[in-house]
This record gives structure tokens, C-alpha cells and sequence, in this order.
């Protein structure tokens, strides 16, 4: 087979222009510090606008809880052990989502209320369905897998007018769990990234009561705006938990945060990580990019609101070219000492964070590894924010997934 330069003199690849070029490669590289630029003032005024939670105090009679489950028999008994230390099991109420592993049955023993839908409808169909049928003022909504442990259930931030719903401070598997599962590397990244997202982001967005978004496995709302507000929903399940927090803030709600840790499980292994957020988590930012612009531009939101938003619509635009550019950077030998510089930059932007950052219960701080590989997990990231693009549009366009429903079939609210 003769070679390409034969057939095409003068010819040479793209990565050999790139290389022999002397300005093409500077606006990559300018484009990634850019980036890094914007990375570090999101970082810095976040650090320096936390404050301390809120005050509350907790009465759970006020609260039911709706666990939306499908096949969840085998950790359900667990999570109601936990969160029958603060309600009655007839206040805790169960829907089946089409469950094949026998879950109603384990439900019932359990002495909870349970609706089964013998065909799977969906996780916010099935809140839609059971927020309808909750006789007190505040809903807990919670994942199957979700242990609550020792946190108190902060009703005074709802009763006393503070606020319209309150998140909690969400972390993967805790070490006394399902043996060695979240004990690895794998388990430390997580946690540390959920802790980030908490003990800076949501405490600098409780300032203004405007955190943006409620984790699907644990939040407290009030029963009335869950009632008002389900019909705008899509029902969709990638970033079901987002959306139904922007709703709340489009409509003027206030969202606060409370700082009682409750434990979710995380994926274990690398193949169910990447699963997870190529299919799951990052479509649902694109799905929600119209809301996000809608607060971005709306009457109602605080700066600090208006800021998250922007900075969601900058990484839905800068991802491609953040991949793009550390593609070129890693294959064009002359710029692969690059890579060293944006890793230790990127290093140096964690290590505040790494060391403010503790164990809920403890004063221990991540890993020192997960510091030192911090950055490289932020860069999978951002591949994978990128390449989910591809997965959303494949959702919402050809197998229809992702398609808003929003019929009162869908709903299933009555």
C-alpha cells in the first residue's frame, strides 16, 4: 500500500501541521486556561461565601415519606429500619414502580402503605401518584437506598416560613455498609466530590435560600407546592431531581440546606460510575437547559442563583472545547508538557477545599490520593459531560426516553 504522502505531496496529518505550527496551538492552550481561569473565581467566591447552616428544630409528626422504588426488596428493609426511628410505618408510603423481585410483598411485611403500578410508569410519575395521597403538610421524599441514620428532620425551616423545601447533605455508602462496597478509591472520590458539592456549594446557596437542586435521594418539601407544581414536570428520569428544584425556584420558592448528613449508594465499580453519569446525571443537564436559562434571565432570582445558572450554561458550551483542547494537548507532542502545568494548577486549586473539607462525625479529611488525583477525575468529567451530549440527543430523539410527557397518564397524579 504506498503511503499518502505518495499519492498526496505536500500532504502531511493534521497533529504534524499542529506540531510544526508556531500560533496554531496557542489558542488551544490559551482556551484551556481561560477555562481554569473561570474554574478558580467559581471556586474562590463560593469558599468565601459560605456561611454556617441554619438552626432548626424537628417534629416529625408533620412529615410523611414516599420512597418511589422499582426492584428495591433487597435494601428497602434497611432504609425503613433507619427511618422508623422517626416515623410510623403508616406514614411511610411505598409505590411499586413495576417492581419483578417481589418489593410490595417486603413492603407490606414492613407495615408500611404500598401502591404497586404493574408497569413501570417512571420515579417522578410515581411521586406525582403519591404526594396525592400524603396527609401532612410536609413530604420527605427518598430514594430505597437511601439510610437517614441519626439526621433530624429540619420542620421548622418549613413551618416557621424560612423556607419552601431544604436539602440535605448527601454522601455515598458509608464505611458500616454492604461490607467492602464504597471502602475503595472509587468510594473516596465520591465522597469527596458530594462533600464539595454540599459544604461549599449548597452553603453558599443557602444564603439566599436559592439552592439549585435538591438530591433525588433525600429532600423535604411542603406537600401544597408538590401538589401545585407536579403537572410541570416532564417525568423524565435524568435529572428528575434537578428539574423539580428549578420549577421550585422559577415559581419563587425558597430552598434551603440543612447540614444532616443521610447516606445513598454510590456505584463501586468504574463501569457502573461511568454508567451512571453518561446515561443518567449529565443528560439531565441538557434537559434542563431551558430552565436554567429561564432563571439566568428571570425577574425573581438572587445573584447567586443567577451566577450557578451561568456558570451551568458555561459548561454546557465549554466542555467540548475543554475535551477538544486536552485531546489536542496529550496527542501533539510539542504541547504535552501542558497536561503537567493544568494538573498541578488544577492541584492547586483542590487543596483549600481537600483541606477545609471533613468527615461528617469526624475530623478526617479525604485521602491525600484523592487530592493528587482530583484533577484527573474532574477532567473523566468533563469527557463525560461531553460525550453525554450524544447520549441525550439519542434519548430525546430516537428512542424517545427523554421525551416530555406530561399527560395525565404520565402523571399519575389522581
Amino acid at each position: 500500500m504506498m503511503p499518502w504522502e505518495t499519492l498526496l505531496p505536500g500532504w502531511s496529518s493534521p497533529l504534524e501541521q499542529a506540531s510544526s505550527s508556531s500560533s496554531w496551538p496557542e489558542p488551544v492552550v490559551f482556551a484551556v486556561l481561560f477555562c481554569a481561569l473561570v474554574d478558580f473565581v467559581k471556586l474562590l467566591v463560593e469558599l468565601l461565601g459560605r456561611e454556617n447552616p441554619r438552626p432548626f428544630t424537628s417534629d416529625p409528626s408533620q412529615v410523611t415519606a414516599v420512597i418511589a422504588c422499582r426492584d428495591g426488596a433487597a435494601v428497602l428493609p434497611g432504609t425503613v429500619a433507619e427511618l422508623g426511628r422517626h416515623l410510623p410505618p403508616d406514614r411511610i408510603l411505598v409505590i411499586d414502580d413495576g417492581s419483578t423481585d417481589g418489593t410490595a410483598d417486603v413492603v407490606r411485611e414492613l407495615g408500611c402503605t404500598v401502591h404497586r403500578f404493574e408497569r413501570s410508569r417512571g420515579k417522578a410519575s410515581a411521586i406525582n401518584y403519591a404526594v396525592y395521597r400524603v396527609r401532612t403538610p410536609i413530604t420527605l421524599l427518598l430514594d430505597d437506598d437511601t439510610r437517614i441514620g441519626g439526621a433530624a428532620l429540619p420542620t421548622s425551616l418549613l413551618t416557621e416560613g424560612v423556607a419552601d423545601a431544604v436539602a440535605f447533605h448527601v454522601l455515598p455508602d458509608r464505611r458500616s455498609r454492604d461490607g467492602a462496597h464504597g471502602n475503595g478509591f472509587l468510594g473516596a472520590l465520591q465522597r469527596h466530590e458530594y462533600a464539595k458539592s454540599m459544604e461549599i456549594g449548597k452553603r453558599f446557596h443557602d444564603v439566599t435560600q436559592s439552592v439549585s437542586c435538591i438530591s433525588g435521594a433525600a429532600g423535604l418539601f411542603r406537600t401544597a407546592d408538590l401538589h401545585a407544581l407536579h403537572h410541570e414536570h416532564t417525568t423524565v428520569f435524568q435529572g428528575e431531581d434537578l428539574q423539580r428544584s428549578l420549577i421550585h425556584l422559577l415559581h419563587g420558592k425558597r430552598i434551603v440546606y440543612a447540614d444532616e448528613p443521610v447516606w445513598t449508594v454510590a456505584p463501586w465499580r468504574w463501569g457502573q460510575w461511568f454508567r451512571q453519569r453518561l446515561t443518567g446525571w449529565y443528560p439531565g443537564l441538557y434537559h434542563q437547559l431551558a430552565n436554567m436559562l429561564r432563571l439566568l434571565f428571570g425577574s425573581r432570582a438572587s445573584w447567586r442563583l443567577r451566577y450557578e445558572m451561568a456558570y451551568n450554561v458555561y459548561t454546557v458550551l465549554s466542555d467540548p472545547i475543554k475535551t477538544w483542547s486536552l485531546f489536542v494537548i496529550l496527542l501533539t507532542p510539542g504541547l504535552r508538557w501542558w497536561a503537567i502545568v493544568l494538573y498541578l494548577i488544577y492541584l492547586a486549586f483542590e487543596i483549600h477545599s481537600w483541606w477545609v473539607i471533613r468527615q461528617p462525625g469526624t475530623r478526617k479529611r479525604a485521602p491525600l490520593t484523592v487530592l493528587l488525583l482530583y484533577p484527573v477525575y474532574g477532567a473523566v468529567n468533563t469527557v463525560l459531560r461531553t460525550m453525554s451530549l450524544v447520549t441525550w440527543f439519542w434519548f430525546r430523539f430516537v428512542t424517545g426516553a427523554m421525551r416530555p410527557r406530561r399527560g395525565p397518564q404520565d402523571r399519575v397524579s389522581a
